[in-house]
C-alpha cells in the first residue's frame, strides 16, 4: 500500500512538472515586452528595418532615403 501512494505522488509530481514546463515554453516564445515592431522589407537591397524606420514613397517601402529617390 506504502508503494502504491509513493507512486502515485511521483506520477502527479513528474505531471504538474510537465505541465509547468509546457507553460513555461509557451510563453517564453512570446516578446516578453510586448514592444516588438513589425519588420518591413527594402523594395531596392530587401533589408528589413522596423515599420517605424521605413521611408513610404509611391506606397512602397525603403530603408533610407537614397533608396526612396
Amino acid at each position: 500500500m506504502f508503494i502504491k501512494l509513493i507512486l502515485v505522488l511521483l506520477l502527479g509530481w513528474a505531471g504538474f512538472s510537465l505541465i509547468k514546463r509546457l507553460k513555461s515554453s509557451d510563453s517564453s516564445s512570446q516578446p516578453k515586452n510586448g514592444h516588438g515592431q513589425k519588420m518591413v522589407a527594402c523594395e531596392t537591397c530587401d533589408t528589413h528595418v522596423p515599420e517605424s524606420d521605413v521611408i513610404v514613397k509611391n506606397g512602397k517601402n525603403y530603408c533610407s532615403k537614397e533608396h526612396a529617390e
